[in-house]
């Protein structure tokens, strides 16, 4: 079994916003993955690489075909299984390197259905799905979370511009809130291939990488309820992003986990700022 005590771990991804299972994925992807995060990574302009000075990069995953065998990844899927989630959904997903001897990511919430009250109760509307090409700790830029922040207004939430607004990438002004440690923020080093999952509205950030390698993780968005979203959410979620560079038969692998909207509800509106209704 890969996910070992899953009651444990889905209180702990309801409670404190995230959880990690160990040992995901195995050797031979990931050196794949390596390989061609590499390949992507090496072939970004000077001009992409001060866009995203904070993040390090924001490359699509549609980027590459292997991508798609990462999405519909069995030991990844059965992992979701056993926490419950058991007809997910995919979106999107980057990858996200930062480069050597780089800056903190800034501090953030991924949400963007802050309009719609199931926002504010405790099943996740969307979870990330971050796999870490490296072992990772604080001093190479490992991931750091405000435990329970999902479901709680933390400080930050009143002094953090729009998550990924272009001056947070850009690190235009280092003494901002969203890159400064708080006391009650916790780090959680993992090592290369393990999965960490998370709420999509939990507040988290990373170290900066002070090491002479490159940190890379990619990130994949997940719906773990999406039959049992609003209609207007769905709509959004519905209008799956398309990409000439897969392949008729990577679409095809990812078929099951599209998610389809057939209605005529127009999409919510887009909104990444919680509203007052987070206590």
């Amino acid at each position: 079994m890969i996910v070992e005590e899953p009651k444990e771990k889905y209180d702990q991804l309801i409670t404190d916003g995230y959880c990690v299972i160990e040992n995901v994925l195995k050797e031979d992807m990931l050196s794949s993955l390596r390989k061609v995060t590499d390949e992507l990574l090496d072939a970004q302009t000077d001009e992409q690489k001060d866009a995203y000075r904070s993040s390090g990069s924001m490359i699509s995953v549609y980027t590459h075909s292997l991508f798609s065998e990462l999405v519909v990844y069995p030991r990844a899927l059965q992992s979701l299984d056993a926490l419950g989630f058991l007809r997910p959904k995919w979106s999107s997903g980057y990858v996200i390197s930062k480069p050597p001897q780089s800056p903190p990511l800034f501090w953030h919430q991924d949400w963007w259905g802050w309009d719609d009250p199931c926002s504010y109760t405790a099943l996740p509307q969307q979870l990330f799905l971050m796999y870490y090409l490296v072992d990772t700790i604080p001093y190479n830029g490992c991931l750091r979370v405000i435990k329970g922040s999902h479901l709680n207004r933390h400080p930050l939430h009143d002094s953090l511009p729009s998550a990924h607004a272009a001056e947070l990438q850009k690190v235009e002004n280092e003494e901002h809130p969203a890159f400064q440690q708080y006391p009650d923020e916790i780090d959680i080093p993992v090592k290369s291939g393990d999965l960490v999952i998370g709420d999509s509205r939990l507040l988290h950030a990373s170290h900066g990488n002070q090491s002479d390698e490159r940190r890379t993780v990619i990130t994949l968005w997940y719906h773990p309820y999406f039959a049992l979203l609003p209609e207007t959410m769905q709509a959004h979620i519905g209008r799956l992003r398309q990409s000439d560079t897969w392949s008729d038969a990577d679409w095809k692998r990812i078929e099951e986990l599209t998610p389809i909207y057939e209605g005529k509800v127009e999409p919510m509106n887009w909104n990444r700022t919680p509203g007052p209704e987070l206590k």
